[in-house]
């Protein structure tokens, strides 16, 4: 078994990451943690180290959401109730995997 290293949980279930744990996954003040459940285990990782940052898809995104901020129209009532009725009967499980290929 590997070397445990442990840290107190308090009353307001908070819990303060031990130097060496810090130093192993380089976290830093402001950044993030995640925690991969896997079975009765959880893992800790460094969430920001893992997060991807792209300045061009960024302002992209801002771009569209100025966008939709300004120019969102109400989404016509008739329209969703004719969703609705043409999908009632349609069982979907979003956790299936997706057979054949995909184009996008």
């Amino acid at each position: 078994m590997q070397a445990m290293i442990k840290s107190k949980v308090t009353e307001r279930s908070q819990t303060t990451l031990p130097p060496s744990v810090r130093r192993v996954l380089d976290i830093h003040p402001g950044e993030h943690i995640g925690y991969v459940i896997e079975g009765n285990q959880v893992r800790l990782v460094n969430a920001t180290a893992l997060e991807h940052v792209d300045p061009a898809i960024d302002r992209f995104l801002a771009l569209l959401a100025h966008d939709i901020d300004r120019n969102l129209t109400v989404f016509p009532t008739s329209l969703l109730e004719r969703a609705r009725a043409l999908t009632r009967n349609v069982a979907i499980d979003h956790d299936a995997a997706i057979e054949g290929e995909i184009g996008l």
